[in-house]
């Protein structure tokens, strides 16, 4: 009989809707909002989300430990990253200068080490290994649902309120509903020990995890992963709007209904046929995927809408089989009581790809046409590298395994 999903996993779902509808509007439009519609470049922009993102290295680590913490725990976490969210929103509703975007960036850097740090915990705890793929497949929905209707909403908006900046009042309300939502509905899944223990577990935790060979070794191919998704989420809009001559409105539609919207149609489907692979494996065919999509950037990103479309789709099948796996993949890492700690390291991954991926695509919309083409073209070839790193990383971990078995 299959286990039934446990109800803090759909809280955490409705949850993760939510915050990524905020997200969208944030992350989706500042670029399009403030090269086009303010009065900042794309290079001012890029450093900008990418020194924002500087945060989550602090993010992540305060997330780790706080949610590992007995006075504070997973539900508190969360609560305070829906409220620098909140601010981070009405901050970017009054930005006009460099600064202020940056400070925006900061604050919501600050919460999303939080928010993802805590929210995987929090799944990890109430799921058992046979769950958790499945469980990361249904947050794998929410996450293009929501990231969808922000989008969805944000483009409506864009062509409605003036000055654009407004539109970012809709991520502060969607933000409060989250907040909302975690003071009510949420209870603590961290399962409580001696105040004396937990610190000591959460001191082993750091060491342990930052001396597994394992983790480390993935945290490379992690950071190019998320930085691949930083690429498409954040600089390929713009690139098809400045480079490919279409419209802001459509742009935001093919994202919407290539990326987010197949992504949430597929996620189920596509988690069940690659259930049969190892991790691993299941993440060489992820990073392939990317590989492939950024060569067709490269080659047909300036040539239509169709493609464009079709674009946007490729990129939706390396993100739904990345996001739930790699997450999954942490899961078996971590031993059940360090999963806070594993978790933020791992989460450090956003921080980095969110620093490297807007810098190069700010830098890239800044370029000559040709420019801008060879540097897709580099970035498919990097894919390359990351089949090396999982090649090896699969070669290492499939040689603990045996010696596992032998001892036993």
């Amino acid at each position: 009989m299959k286990t039934p999903i446990p109800k803090q996993v759909w809280v955490q779902t409705i949850a993760r809707g939510l915050y990524q509808l905020g997200s969208a509007v944030l992350l989706f439009y500042m670029p399009i909002v403030f090269v086009n519609y303010g009065n900042l470049s794309a290079t001012e922009v890029g450093f900008a989300v990418g020194g924002g993102s500087v945060a989550g290295f602090a993010g992540n680590i305060l997330g780790g430990i706080l949610a590992d913490s007995p006075k504070f725990g997973r539900r508190r976490s969360l609560i305070l990253s829906s409220t620098f969210a909140v601010i981070s929103a009405l901050i970017a509703v009054f930005t006009e200068s460099f600064s202020l975007l940056l400070l925006a960036n900061i604050v919501f850097g600050l919460s999303t080490g939080l928010y993802w740090t805590a929210a995987d915990a929090s799944v990890m705890d109430v799921t058992l290994p046979e769950q958790r793929q499945s469980a990361f497949s249904l947050l794998g929905v929410a996450d293009n649902l929501g990231f969808g209707a922000g989008t969805l909403v944000g483009g409506l908006l864009l062509k409605r309120l003036h000055p654009a900046e407004l539109l970012f009042a809709a991520s502060a309300i969607a933000f409060f509903i989250l907040l909302l939502l975690f003071t009510v509905a949420m209870r603590e899944t961290r399962e409580s020990s001696s105040e004396t223990q937990e610190i000591q577990e959460i001191q082993k935790g750091w060491k342990t995890a930052l001396t597994d060979s394992r983790l480390l070794i993935y945290l490379l191919v992690n950071t190019l992963f998320i930085s691949y998704i930083a690429l498409s989420g954040g600089t390929l809009p713009l690139y098809f709007v400045n480079f490919g001559g279409t419209a802001d409105a459509v742009v935001a539609n093919l994202f919407t209904w290539g990326y987010v919207g197949l992504g949430a149609l597929l996620q189920v489907p596509v988690i069940r046929v690659i259930a049969k692979l190892s991790y691993l494996n299941a993440l060489m065919i992820s990073m392939a995927v990317w590989g492939v999509g950024f060569l067709l950037v490269s080659l047909l990103g300036n040539t239509g809408e169709i493609y464009q479309l079709g674009i946007f789709a490729v990129f939706a099948i390396a993100s739904i089989i990345y996001k739930p796996t790699s997450s999954a993949w942490i899961s078996e890492l971590a031993p059940a009581h360090l999963r806070g700690a594993y978790t933020a390291i791992a989460y450090q991954c956003w921080t980095i790809g969110y620093v490297i991926g807007p810098i190069i695509g700010g830098w890239l919309i800044d370029q000559s046409h040709d420019v801008a083409q060879y540097t897709w073209l580099a970035v498919a070839l990097s894919t390359l590298s990351g089949l090396v790193v999982l090649q090896v990383l699969n070669k290492r971990n499939n040689a603990l395994k045996e010696n596992i078995v032998v001892e036993s």
